[in-house]
């Protein structure tokens, strides 16, 4: 079983709608198969790099864990060959879910160059996009506006949800990645699915001993903290049950614990999309 050379660039942004179109089985993936997707070039070190640089540890090692999951989902069954759906190269979205991945937290930094920036008293979502806005720019200037655009938008629309209409590919990847991370199979995913239908618990288990939690539950509960203290009107602050429900639903601990046995405008069209 090999990864498909292609996916639906829009999917729908319901869980249960998004489910229809897909062919999702969650088997198991081994890390080896994942981390041999190639991610390596110029600009995507610039992003890692940068984002390393200025994401506090743990949510760091969070950052890579997303795009892993997100990978994941491109092996087992991300909708693909969807009639009259544009479809969206796998090397093409994988570069982008890998910037958009490495990136999405950037807003949660403590680092004087983070809190100094102009947006830096914005939801945590656009503060980090504009931020990977301004790097991309300068440090990857061959991506052209259709593959920063879905990049950036995706990292601005990541904590969101909604019950119609469509997502890209890689912000619905990015969203995925980052609400099971965040809260595991028992968290809050997308209205309608079941993330045990997405997800082998040895695969999880796999990604999470290549890039431990460590203290992403102290790290992600000061910046869920300091968006409902300083940003009242934060994205997040539209979540069910607010802050206390939201710091119920961070993980503690790994997803799968080592031991747990989880063995068992219509004209403007993107160029890089198949019609």
């Amino acid at each position: 079983m090999t990864f498909p050379t292609a996916f639906d660039a829009y999917v729908p942004s319901n869980g249960l709608d998004f489910l229809a179109v897909s062919n999702i089985e969650p088997v198991y993936v081994p890390f080896d198969t994942l981390r041999a997707v190639a991610v390596n070039n110029t600009a995507e070190v610039a992003s890692f790099t940068y984002a390393k640089k200025l994401t506090p540890p743990a949510v760091f090692l969070h950052v890579l864990r997303c795009f892993y999951f997100g990978l994941a989902l491109l092996y087992t069954g991300f909708p693909s060959g969807t009639p009259g759906v544009p479809q969206i190269g796998f090397e093409e979205l994988t570069m982008r879910l890998y910037h958009t991945a490495v990136l999405h937290d950037l807003g949660w930094s403590n680092s004087s160059e983070v809190l100094q920036h102009p947006a830096h008293a914005m939801t945590f979502e656009l503060h980090g996009a504009f931020m990977a806005y301004e790097h991309l720019h300068a440090e990857a200037p061959d991506l052209d506006a259709f593959q920063v655009g879905d990049i950036v938008e995706s990292i601005v629309l990541h904590t969101s949800q909604w019950p119609s209409g469509n997502s890209s590919a890689n912000q619905i990847l990015m969203s995925l990645g980052a609400l099971f991370d965040v809260g595991g199979y028992n968290g809050t995913g997308l209205v309608g699915l079941n993330s045990s239908l997405l997800w082998h618990p040895k695969t999880v288990e796999d990604i999470e001993k290549a890039f431990p939690r460590g203290e992403f539950y102290q790290e992600g509960i000061a910046a869920f903290d300091r968006e409902f203290t300083q940003k009242p009107n934060c994205l997040f602050s539209h979540y069910p049950g607010g802050l206390d429900a939201l710091s119920k639903d961070l993980r503690v601990g790994p997803i799968v614990p080592e031991d747990s046995g989880a063995r068992s405008v219509r004209a403007l069209k993107d160029p890089h999309l198949r019609q």
